[in-house]
């Protein structure tokens, strides 16, 4: 699964929702059904990453993240929580 870093953030300018290569930079090489369907969503780049650091995150920020997230970011989430990559003992550093 891919990390999410603090590096660079996407310009102001970028486009409101991803391409298919941006999708997998944030959450990896997943199933093309899962892929589909989180493009399907409409989220948005910061979106993604947002869902992305909500299923990966440490259970002290679980709460506050999941409560904070968009529309298309809880869809993303729930999507990427039926994702075998994302689940707890899936190949994730929540499962090591």
């Amino acid at each position: 699964m891919p990390k999410i870093e603090s590096g660079p953030t996407p310009p102001a300018h970028a486009p409101k929702t991803l391409s298919r290569d941006d999708l997998v930079h944030l959450v990896g090489d997943l199933d093309d059904t899962a892929l589909s369907a989180i493009l399907e969503t409409g989220a948005s780049y910061v979106e993604v990453e947002e869902a992305v650091k909500a299923v990966i995150g440490n259970a002290e920020d679980l709460a506050r993240l999941r409560r904070a997230l968009s529309a298309r970011a809880e869809a993303v989430y729930d999507i990427l929580m039926t994702e075998p990559a994302f689940l707890p003992n899936g190949n994730n550093e929540r499962g090591r």
